[in-house]
Order: C-alpha cells, then structure tokens, then sequence
C-alpha cells in the first residue's frame, strides 16, 4: 500500500497524484490529488491556503472541522465541501477512515458556491450522499487498482458526485469495461521502469501499433507515448515525496537511463525541478 509518511495517518492509508494536461483544466473537472486514509487523533490538517476545493467522504468514524470560523462534526456517511483558498483545520475525532480529494476545473467552484448555499454551508449528511459516496468510492478506487480513466471519466465521476448531493438526482451509467485499453494501461503502471515501446505495449494487447494508438486516443485523449508520460511523472511525483531514494534512483525506477534525461523530463512536465518539487509542501 501507499502511505503518506506524516502524524496520524495509519498502515494502509493511501495517495495518489495525477498530472494533467494544460488544456484540460479549462474543459474538464479534474482531480490533482487524491487518497483513502485511516487516521488517529494524532493528523491535523491546518492549512491557511491551497488552490482547490477539497470533498472530503467519511467512511468510518468521526471528524472535527473548522471552516469559515465555524466548528462542525462529520459522521459515517457524511461529505465535506471545502474551498482550500480559506483557512481550514480538520482531524479525525478520535479516528477515522476517509476518502478525499483535492480537484478544480471547468465550472467546479461555481458549483461547489452553489452547493453550499443550497445547503447552507459544506456539511452533506446521510443518507442523501449515499449515491454520491459511491461515485468517489468509485473515483478513487480506479487510481488504486491503477484502472483505465480517461479525463472526460474522470471529469463525469467528479461531477457525478456534485450532482447526487443535489436530491432528486439520477444515475448516469456504468464505469468503463475492461478494454484492450484497459490491459495496456495495466501493463503501463506494472512496467514504468521497463520496455514500453509502442511496439512492445502493442504485442501485449495484441493490437497492431496503429490501431492500439487510433484506440488510445479515441478513448483517453492521449497518444500511448503521453499516457506513458503522465504515469511517470506521476509516479515519480509519489517516490519524491515518500522516500529518501536517490534521485538518480527514482530516474531509475519510472524508465529514464539518466538522471539527467530524467530531470529534464521532469522539469519539462512538472515545470520545476525534481530537487525542488521534493522539498515543496504538499499543500
């Protein structure tokens, strides 16, 4: 499992970070960080400023929060929809299991305003988050078991989940089948410090490389080569942030032959480099 190394956060917790295109900021909503957290009273979060909202799933447990200058309690079931651009603390009470993830885009904080007037403030209780909850259960447990999610998937869940604290709200499909897409996307997280040659990705799911990159783009917006990308980064993101390895280690570890090709990448993607991404807060 993935763990966050900081106060309160208990075996089995995990995170995950997702880069993005520039692009898709302005046409989708879209998640930047994520996670699946089992907490003692020991985490606090007090954060003055982070841009991006924040929803916040109680799956087990209780949790305190101060937003807004006002105190509040969130129970089994309940969501939390938190601006990050105020002031908020919040920590579990006296523990916790929770899903939570930082996302923006699009019209999301026009949506998030209209939510919490609509509620009179960021606390959704059971049982009208119920189908809510199971769309962010649902979000994240793609990043966890490293599934096929397209950024227009990825963009309908988060929306989804918005949508169902409105009542009257209807379901809207299914999640994605297991396509070849989804066996090469399997084999792409499995293998980051590996072969991922098109001609390589293409034998595995026995596609034709045209046809397997015809099929990449029809279905994540991506070329196999960027989708490759991403997953590095994001993967190297991870290991920058909760090991000590060696960043000629790290370079290593997501496919790159050099530090010095991996740092350019990195550079290049992420817009600062990995010495400095590795010493910047997580937020």
């Amino acid at each position: 499992m993935l763990r966050q190394n900081e106060a309160g956060v208990l075996s089995g917790s995990e995170f995950f970070f997702n880069t993005i295109a520039p692009h898709i900021s302005n046409l989708f909503y879209y998640i930047s960080l994520c996670g699946h957290y089992y907490c003692d009273n020991q985490y606090v979060i007090d954060r003055q400023y982070y841009d991006s909202l924040l929803l916040i799933l109680v799956e087990k447990g209780a949790m305190k929060f101060t937003y807004h200058e006002k105190e509040f309690s969130a129970g089994t079931g309940d969501i939390v929809l938190i601006d990050c651009a105020y002031p908020q603390r919040y920590t579990a009470d006296p523990y916790a299991e929770f899903y939570w993830m930082h996302f923006a885009g699009a019209n999301s904080f026009e949506l998030y305003t209209h939510l919490t007037r609509m509620h009179n403030g960021p606390l959704f209780r059971m049982p009208n988050t119920k189908k809510a909850a199971a769309q962010v259960r649902a979000l994240i447990r793609q990043f966890a078991t490293e599934q096929i999610i397209s950024d227009a998937e990825q963009s309908r869940l988060i929306y989804n989940s918005l949508c169902y604290l409105i009542p009257s709200s209807r379901d809207t499909g299914n999640l994605l089948e297991n396509t070849p897409i989804q066996q090469a996307v399997q084999y792409i997280h499995g293998h980051l410090d590996g072969d991922l040659s098109l001609k390589r990705l293409a034998a595995e799911v026995h596609l034709s490389p045209s046809h397997l990159i015809r099929l990449f783009r029809a279905e994540l917006h991506y070329s196999p080569h960027e989708y490759i990308i991403r997953c590095r980064m994001d993967r190297a993101k991870y290991l920058l942030k909760t090991t000590n390895l060696p960043i000629k280690i790290i370079a290593t570890e997501v496919g790159y032959g050099t530090e010095t090709s991996f740092t350019g990448a990195f550079t290049e993607k992420i817009g600062i480099s990995p010495r400095k991404f590795r010493d910047m807060p997580l937020g």
